[in-house]
């Protein structure tokens, strides 16, 4: 593999943080469809912001505000 084939690679790899805010968005959309209960969406949603090392980055309060920012979005509508 080139060099170039390994930036082009590194550069296409999606921001941990959008991936989860948009993990986060389709979760409560099966939420509001009756697809799964809330309580096993935020602990997978809990999960995968571990995994992505979104928790150590951040911080456990900003992980737990970004998760209630999404569902009070779909609870407004």
């Amino acid at each position: 593999m080139t060099a170039a084939a390994a930036i082009d690679r590194q550069s296409a790899k999606a921001d941990p943080l959008v991936v989860f805010r948009e993990r986060a968005d389709a979760k409560c959309l099966l939420i509001a469809n009756g697809y799964q209960d809330l309580q096993s969406a935020v602990d997978e949603l809990w999960a995968a912001a571990e995994r992505a090392g979104l928790v150590d980055e951040l911080g456990a309060d900003e992980v737990q505000r970004i998760l209630s920012e999404s569902f009070a979005r779909w609870r407004a509508l």
